[in-house]
Order: C-alpha cells, then sequence, then structure tokens
C-alpha cells in the first residue's frame, strides 16, 4: 500500500472514530460514562483491580497478580516511552477547544498510540484466558478504548492500534501465565 492511500484509510478511519463519537454525544448519561471509562483507565486503575480479582479467583494470588503487573508495566513501558516517541503524532487538533464537563487528566505525551487501549488490549487478553468474566473484560476494554476518542485526546486510529499492540502482548502473557501456571501447580 502506498503512503498516499495509506493516509486515505487513516483520515477515513479517524473521521469515521469522530462521527460516532459525536453522534453518542446525544444519547443521554453517554458524557457520565465515557468520562468515567477513561478515568478508569487511567494508570490502568480498572486493570489493576480486574487482575487482584482474576488472581484471586484463580488461586495462588500474589504470583498472578504480579504475573499480570509485570505485563502492563512491560506494555505501558514500550507504548509510551518507545512507540510514543518514535510516531510522535499530536492530539487532535479539537482536542484544545474542546469543553469538558468532567474532569479530565489532560495528557501531555504524544497520541499514537493510545495507551488506555494498548493497556486494555493486553489486561482483557491476558485476564480473559479461561475466565467467565471474559465477555466483561472485553467489553470494558472496548469502552475504555472508544472513550478516548469521546472525550477527543485520541484518533481513531490511535485506539485501534493501541488495541491490536495490546492484544499482542496480552497473547504473549498469557503464554507467559502458561508457564506460571505449570509452575504453581508442583509448589504447595
Amino acid at each position: 500500500m502506498d503512503p498516499k492511500s495509506l493516509d486515505v484509510v487513516v483520515a477515513t478511519i479517524d473521521e469515521l472514530a469522530v462521527a460516532g463519537a459525536t453522534r453518542a454525544r446525544t444519547v443521554p448519561g453517554m458524557d457520565g460514562a465515557m468520562y468515567a471509562l477513561s478515568w478508569l483507565g487511567d494508570d490502568g486503575r480498572v486493570w489493576f483491580a480486574a487482575a487482584a480479582l482474576e488472581a484471586v479467583r484463580r488461586g495462588r494470588p500474589i504470583p498472578r497478580f504480579l504475573h499480570s503487573v509485570a505485563w502492563i508495566g512491560f506494555e505501558s513501558a514500550m507504548v509510551n516511552l518507545v512507540m510514543k516517541k518514535l510516531v510522535r503524532r499530536p492530539r487532535p487538533a479539537a482536542f484544545a477547544d474542546q469543553e469538558r464537563a468532567h474532569d479530565l487528566r489532560i495528557p501531555t505525551d504524544t497520541s499514537f498510540p493510545s495507551g488506555h487501549a494498548a493497556s486494555a488490549g493486553t489486561m482483557s487478553v491476558l485476564l480473559s484466558d479461561g475466565s467467565p468474566l471474559a465477555p466483561f473484560y472485553f467489553t470494558v476494554a472496548a469502552g475504555v478504548g472508544a472513550s478516548r476518542v469521546y472525550v477527543g485526546v485520541h484518533h481513531g486510529t490511535d485506539v485501534a492500534v493501541g488495541w491490536a499492540v495490546g492484544a499482542v502482548f496480552g497473547f504473549l502473557g498469557r503464554a507467559t501465565g502458561r508457564r506460571l501456571d505449570r509452575f504453581l501447580v508442583g509448589r504447595p
């Protein structure tokens, strides 16, 4: 795909995401829900809680919780300290002018990929492995990512790539988690 075609695809996805967010703003209660989801994604709040819940549910809570925390930490470092520094995509232009009815932590780094979406992708894939809570984890991940477009701090493609990058880390985490489980089975 030539660069001009890629630019058209990116612009189209970003425009569709903004149009969807604009329509969603007309739904009663959506504003509060989206700002809440964005807040839950800050610093992985929802994912640390979910990791604790899943670790307790599976037994051997300390090693399993630490395993999940290690993966969200690794993913966050790669996204925020490596990928964002390499790409340096600015935040959406409308972000600076947008009025917000709710508190929002204002990001100071670059936009691509979305760290919230990457963490959501990582943890939803990692925690859902064999879990009856998998639909919940994926629903929260979708909501956290979508909220970042809704509140105006990310382009749609930032979120889509964040989810994809996160999913890769999540599948890697699953593989190491299975090894951890095999190791723990042999321990009292």
